[in-house]
């Protein structure tokens, strides 16, 4: 098994249900995403013999991410721009073939920071919905 570093992942984001995407240009960083965190629920009774609390799986939370990366105005930068609160289906596919993830989700917050003596960077969050898929 060789190891990987993460250069050359890339992030998509895809308006037609997944038939056709389009790679975020100039990207950076692509925070932490993962396959969901499913909520504890406590099923105790009065009458548990051994004193300790019992649990059950409640539901699921798939979370959400963050991306920032370098902004050049181009036609996937400006797309994001104006899609705050739409829902999307995203893509990330990691190099090498280690795998491809993918989800729908929203973005919560879109903003660009142009710093006076050093590069114009743009950063985003993203809210998942529903269950993301993690294929190879």
């Amino acid at each position: 098994m060789s190891e990987r570093i993460g250069h050359g992942t890339l992030l998509a984001v895809s308006a037609d249900a997944g038939a056709t995407w389009s790679n975020i240009a100039r990207v950076e960083t692509i925070g932490e995403f993962n396959m969901g965190e499913v909520d504890d629920v406590e099923v105790t009774t009065h009458d548990a013999p051994d004193r300790f609390k019992r649990y059950i799986a409640g539901l699921a939370d798939a979370g959400e991410f963050e991306f920032s990366g370098i902004w050049t105005a181009d036609a996937t930068q400006r797309s994001l721009a104006g899609a705050t609160a739409l829902l999307r289906d995203w893509r990330i596919m990691l190099p090498g073939g280690l795998g491809i993830w993918r989800a729908a989700g929203y973005l919560k917050n879109f903003s660009i920071n142009p710093q006076r003596e050093d590069i114009i960077e743009f950063s985003a969050s993203l809210k998942l919905s529903g269950p993301p898929t993690l294929t190879w």
